[in-house]
């Protein structure tokens, strides 16, 4: 059996609902994740101070080495990997444009062809995400909430790994006219550094295990107080809620929502109330 085959037979989903779950995610790789690892959302402009610097020497095969280190070796092994073409006086934009997002493009494109599993896609990213946050400390943007769109960032509790979820969610989010950031923060503090680095009115956090429920309120009194936006509104969801009462200000929440659409209609108006004011939780 394919890993298609298996991950399909394990969420318990049909060929035609598969083909849609599979589609969002590839969207999320190619339209989220890629363009952060290449730099969009940091200065990605800023030249070498080293003046000027090769031209990288990295043809597919290097690129597809750094991707299997990604999803098969340790993260260590490519910290270590960008570190020696950084060492080499490459410039940090030209190393995650041309070596870090085709090596997600690569794993997007393995898992499509039924090459690596879906638990290799996650790790890889993950990874790679880790990676690029380790060399590339977000840059603070405080004039977001000046624009008509609102901005809403879907990240998983760590020690929860819901990147399919998250790229339908993601999607939903788009097509009501969002922009969405997929966040694949493996801890507390890659959360804490993605929400203090850049503007979001709605923080939706995914939460697939009951165990991680007597942290949340910890948890969410943390993202708050590092947030750029000291007004942030907080909608959680997840399995973790599923069968079982849950009072939102009690997990430190504004609203949790167990359907996807209800979902987007609690985080339009707790948008609506952001914008608004005041709405400060410190």
């Amino acid at each position: 059996m394919s890993h298609s085959q298996q991950l399909r037979e394990a969420i318990g989903t049909d060929a035609g609902a598969w083909g849609t779950c599979k589609r969002s995610l590839l969207s999320v790789i190619d339209q989220q994740i890629i363009p952060q690892l290449a730099g969009v959302h940091e200065d990605a402009d800023t030249p070498s101070a080293h003046g000027p610097t090769p031209d990288l020497p990295f043809d597919p095969d290097a690129v597809r080495a750094f991707a299997r280190l990604c999803c098969e070796g340790d993260e260590q092994a490519g910290l270590d990997f960008v570190a020696a073409l950084l060492a080499r006086g490459h410039a940090l934009p030209d190393v995650l444009q041309q070596v870090v997002a085709p090596a997600a493009r690569c794993l997007g494109e393995w898992w499509d062809q039924d090459q690596i599993g879906f638990q290799g896609v996650s790790l890889g990213l993950v990874r790679m995400q880790n990676i690029t946050h380790h060399f590339t400390p977000m840059q603070r943007r405080p004039t977001r909430q000046e624009e008509d769109r609102f901005h809403v960032m879907v990240a998983a509790a760590p020690g929860s790994r819901h990147l399919l979820g998250l790229a339908m969610v993601q999607e939903l989010f788009a097509n009501d006219g969002w922009d969405v950031r997929v966040e694949l923060a493996t801890d507390d503090s890659s959360l804490r550094q993605a929400l203090a680095g850049d503007w979001f009115d709605v923080l939706g956090l995914s939460v697939g295990l009951t165990e991680q429920l007597p942290g949340l309120p910890a948890l969410i009194a943390d993202l708050r107080r590092h947030s750029l936006n000291p007004r942030l509104g907080v909608l959680l969801g997840g399995a973790a809620f599923a069968g079982m009462p849950a009072s939102a200000p009690a997990m430190g929440a504004d609203a949790i929502c167990l359907e996807p659409m209800l979902a987007i209609r609690a985080a339009r108006r707790l948008a609506m109330q952001v914008r608004a004011g005041p709405h400060d939780h410190r």
